[in-house]
């Protein structure tokens, strides 16, 4: 096949573009392809019109890795995809009459289980009225002090207050009124790849995708998918090196009111963008802290994870620099990826890819499944000794007696709480964390209860189908009994809970449960 072929492959493939703009333009940009001029650059590809491989003329680039971006004709890419075609994001980019300006209008990116989730900027601007003239003095009430107020009630750092509440967003309105602004962008589950049928995921603060800024937070980020993570920093690391080609952009940072730092959240960061951090200090211990996380600044790794879909193999891998991180199976009911831990440490629920020199192996409790290398992934062989972990008395599929429930592949992807965009009710199985936490809460109000829960030794748990892990203590052995109605979220609770007690050492405790 000849290579603009398959650059042409990749633009029209099924399900690649589905923005009514993009089309039209693929249209065009189909039949430039064949020619189009190329020319090597640091190990891509450029393709480009008009003689000159500037950022205006360049239509495509293969990168290093064999992926695919291709850009329109303001320079801004509108699809990126595998080396084999498979579609990882597209972007839609709109003109703006008011400034002048382009914009990032909708964005969608694919995940490993090949369900879309969707980026809107600017889906929701909110306003409150404050009025400070009942205060003595309110005429002499500067910006900053009431930002200082908020800043002090809020917990979270001035510096962010300011950043995100400028003076464009607090507008006198005379008379110690004020006009409070601040507009968020949107995430949502894209059912069919398509905005037409989304569930909203949660509100992110609002990112300038044009001239990349932050790295946001995303308020109800336990709504996410799995993968959306890794999917969206993809997009925001592509984007990036492009607006590098222009001019350097400064590092990013992690902003948000509050941010919400954590392990996982360092670790996918660290993935995609290098962290600085103050000289001497630990930039982890700053990153934690969600006063100073913002302090970290992000520019991007030289190498950042590629994904690659096979369809021969029914798989999605992801490498980083030629070294194999984790595999995702197609249609697989269990959310759970199997994961490269180099015998360091347990993967989750005991799925685990070992990489030898020319295969891989997909290995679950005694089950395993060979796989050899494709040249395309790039893939760096392993010969170090693999670490035996210790064997765990049981598996998750325990607490189903051996025989866990038939679930749905799509299903299994959407079992987090998801909560309404506007005032629509929300579903009573998205209520059940706030249900238990507060259930917690009255019961750690009560003295004599610790007393009173080692005394039970028998316990039913029924209609608790989202929180079912929660509802299971892991540091005594008792004999819980579990109803449940909907086996996506009951498998996903087992999961979770044989992880947890895994990694404390306590499923011995847990022997007593189905």
């Amino acid at each position: 096949m000849k290579k603009t072929e398959k650059l042409i492959n990749a633009l029209t493939g099924e399900g690649s573009l589905t923005f009514a703009e993009n089309l039209e333009f693929a249209i065009e940009l189909e039949k430039k392809i064949p020619h189009l001029e190329s020319q090597e650059h640091e190990g891509s590809t450029l393709w480009f019109e008009n003689g000159s491989a500037n950022v205006s003329n360049t239509r495509v680039i293969v990168n290093p890795t064999g992926h695919i971006v291709f850009y329109n004709d303001k320079g801004r890419r509108f699809l990126y995809t595998d080396p084999e075609g498979h579609p990882l994001h597209e972007a839609l980019w709109a003109h703006d009459d008011n400034t002048g300006e382009t914009q990032l209008a909708q964005a969608r990116v694919q995940l490993d289980s090949r369900q879309w989730v969707g980026i809107k900027p600017r889906a929701k601007t909110f306003q409150t009225q404050i009025d400070i003239s009942s205060h003595d003095g309110w005429e002499k009430i500067s910006l900053d002090a009431l930002r200082e107020k908020a800043a002090e009630a809020w917990r979270v750092p001035f510096s962010e207050v300011k950043y995100f509440y400028d003076d464009e967003h607090m507008v006198h309105q005379g008379d110690g009124k004020y006009n409070i602004q601040l507009t968020k962008d949107g995430l949502y589950a894209l059912h069919e790849g398509s905005f037409d049928k989304s569930i909203f995921i949660s509100f992110m603060f609002q990112v300038n995708w044009a001239r990349l800024d932050l790295i946001p937070v995303v308020e109800l980020f336990q709504s996410t998918l799995p993968g959306t993570g890794g999917a969206v920093f993809e997009f925001i690391w592509g984007i990036y090196n492009d607006q590098s080609r222009e001019e350097e952009l400064p590092p990013l940072r992690y902003r948000g009111l509050p941010t919400y730092p954590s392990k996982e959240a360092f670790n996918i960061f660290s993935a995609f963008f290098e962290p600085q951090g103050p000289e001497g200090k630990d930039i982890k211990k700053i990153f934690m802290d969600p006063m100073t996380s913002h302090e970290i600044t992000w520019t991007p790794q030289k190498h950042a994870p590629a994904r690659y879909f096979s369809d021969s193999h029914k798989i999605v891998i992801t490498a980083q620099d030629g070294y194999l991180y984790k595999v995702t199976v197609y249609d697989d009911p269990i959310t759970f990826p199997f994961i490269n831990c180099g015998g360091v440490k347990k993967p989750p629920i005991e799925r685990e890819v070992t990489v030898g020199t020319q295969t891989f192996s997909l290995v679950e409790g005694e089950l395993g499944r060979e796989i050899p290398f494709d040249p395309i992934w790039r893939l760096r062989p392993q010969t170090d000794p693999t670490k035996m972990q210790p064997k765990s008395p049981f598996t998750w599929k325990w607490f189903f007696n051996g025989e866990p429930p038939v679930v749905d592949p799509v299903k299994a992807q959407y079992t987090v709480p998801f909560y309404p965009e506007g005032a629509a009710d929300i579903d009573e199985s998205s209520l059940q964390p706030m249900v238990l936490d507060q259930m917690f809460h009255y019961m750690e109000m009560v003295p004599a209860m610790p007393h009173r829960l080692e005394k039970i030794n028998k316990v039913l748990i029924h209609t608790f189908d989202t929180v079912l892990a929660g509802c299971i203590d892991c540091t005594q052995e008792r004999e819980y009994t579990v109803l449940y109605s909907d086996p996506e979220f009951a498998q996903k609770n087992a999961q979770l809970l044989w992880n947890y007690a895994a990694s404390r050492d306590q499923l011995k405790n847990l022997e007593k449960v189905s």
